[in-house]
């Protein structure tokens, strides 16, 4: 379960490759790559390093607060979303949760490593594109007895999004039984809608969880954050190591929120890609589930001979067997610039045939 897309370095080593020899469809990060005045940013607080961070991040706090005008106090920074993936079972002593299958394996995993926690899947249908069904998700809600709930919107490795509104009677439901419903929504900026942030003030069992290295590019950075019930933001800054948000990243994060050019530039650079990776995969007979995110789940019967063939060719994707639900006739890979997800087609095809 630890497996995860963009390991460069093991398949470098592998294939002997070098970075510009690799084309890594593998991780899911946007194609303009980091925003210029991020880069910016990064480069004048060079200086700064010879400092320590801000241990409780309250320029970054105080921006995320503007941005979704909500109390900065409400707001808690990770070095990435899965450092608080792996905080909130601990502080919160999580003792059995739900989750969807398929979905990101680190709620899972998270549980089991830091509270031994006990995990009931919600199994997805692949006749339903994988798709959430509000009344079934409920019907194991109210039965479960469980403590959380994780839900992934967009949904990884499926893309499939959960409409607002079926997502807050969820996460109702959720605080009726008394369970926290924790909606990771790192790939949410790529639909531009649909976020339950301004419903965490209301609901005092809901908790979102935001990355931002996947939409700015900042992978290698890492940085994400959640916004939670006041109670419970103190409770996981409290469990929280010092400094784990270096000050680059802080300064990063500031400047990313500021730069609303790239945000409509992303979607529409990845619209038009989408478009051209949905054309490619129907010409080549490919069975793809339609995704709302930057990211296409694939279904070829024979994926690990595809798998291999583009890896010889210095392309990595995203082997899915290890997702609980999906075997090993499932791939992912990320919408990325016009050139390379030609390339990617042009040797799909080639091994297709």
């Amino acid at each position: 379960m630890r497996a995860h897309g963009g390991d460069i370095y093991t398949f470098m080593e592998r294939y002997d490759k070098t970075l510009t020899g690799v084309i890594d469809f593998s991780a899911s990060i946007n194609p303009l790559g980091p925003p210029d005045n991020v880069i910016s940013e990064i480069k004048r607080h060079l200086n700064h390093i010879i400092h320590y961070p801000d241990p409780d991040m309250r320029r970054l706090r105080a921006k995320i607060g503007q941005t979704h005008n909500i109390d900065p106090e409400s707001v808690a920074c990770g070095n990435g979303c899965t450092e608080l993936i792996y905080l909130l079972p601990r502080a919160m002593k999580f003792k059995k949760i739900i989750v969807p299958a398929p979905t990101y394996g680190d709620y899972e995993r998270a549980c089991r490593v830091m509270m031994q926690a006990s995990v009931i899947h919600h199994v997805l249908k692949r006749d339903e594109n994988f798709d959430i069904r509000v009344a079934g998700l409920i019907k194991t809600i109210r039965s479960g007895e469980g403590d959380a709930l994780f839900l992934c919107n967009p949904n990884n490795p499926t893309g499939r999004f959960i409409e607002k509104e079926d997502l807050l009677e969820i996460a109702e439901t959720a605080k009726k039984q008394r369970m926290y419903c924790i909606v990771d929504e790192s790939f949410i900026d790529f639909v531009a809608i649909g976020s339950v942030v301004d419903a965490v003030k209301k609901n005092p069992y809901l908790i979102v969880l935001k990355s931002m290295t996947k939409f700015y590019a900042l992978p290698g950075l890492r940085l994400g954050y959640g916004v939670f019930p006041m109670r419970v933001a103190k409770t996981i800054r409290r469990h929280q190591a010092s400094w784990s948000v270096n000050t680059l990243a802080q300064a990063a994060g500031i400047a990313a929120l500021d730069n609303d050019g790239y945000r409509e530039m992303t979607l529409k650079v990845t619209g038009k890609q989408k478009r051209i990776l949905e054309e490619g995969f129907s010409c080549l007979n490919t069975y793809y589930v339609p995704s709302s995110a930057n990211y296409y789940l694939l279904r070829l019967p024979n994926a690990r001979d595809v798998k291999g063939y583009l890896e010889n060719k210095g392309i990595l994707v995203r082997d899915c067997s290890n997702f609980k639900g999906l075997d090993h006739t499932y791939i992912r890979v990320a919408v990325k610039s016009s050139g390379q997800n030609r390339i990617l087609l042009k040797h799909m095809g080639e091994c297709i045939g």
